[in-house]
């Protein structure tokens, strides 16, 4: 796990740079990485970017690529959605009640026009390690 938390800063820095990039959420610490409401081992990344172009640019083309495709090695799987992506005025700043309301409903019915997951971070450039 160090070595993926040794690179959040260093990821959520390439993201601030990225075209498309807007806000991400800083717990009240200043912590990048929040703790998940109800279990201590999780954490989180809330962020909002101009398009899903702009986040599938970021995820597949840069260095997250590489910690993307490695997550097994420091994740449990969760057998269940664990990304929600969904359309927001760019101004709008959501908070992570939102952003669990809205996993709910993706997890209930799958991905619908107004909540995603993974499905949209999908690149034709990546092949499966």
């Amino acid at each position: 796990m160090a070595e993926f938390t040794d690179m959040i800063d260093r990821m959520n820095a390439v993201a601030a740079r990225s075209p498309g990039y807007v806000w991400r959420l800083i717990d009240e610490n200043g912590l990048d990485a929040p703790k998940f409401p109800g279990d201590p081992r999780m954490t989180f990344t809330l962020s909002v970017w101009d398009d899903v172009e702009s986040l599938r640019m970021f995820t597949w083309n840069t260095i997250h690529k590489r910690f993307r495709l490695r997550r097994d090695e420091w994740f449990e799987p969760l057998g269940m959605a664990y990304l929600a992506i969904w359309p927001i005025d760019r101004t709008h700043r959501p908070d992570g009640q939102e952003a669990l309301e809205k996993l709910a409903v993706l997890r209930r019915h799958g991905p619908t026009p107004s909540v995603f997951g993974t499905e949209a971070l999908v690149s034709k450039d990546v092949v499966d390690a």
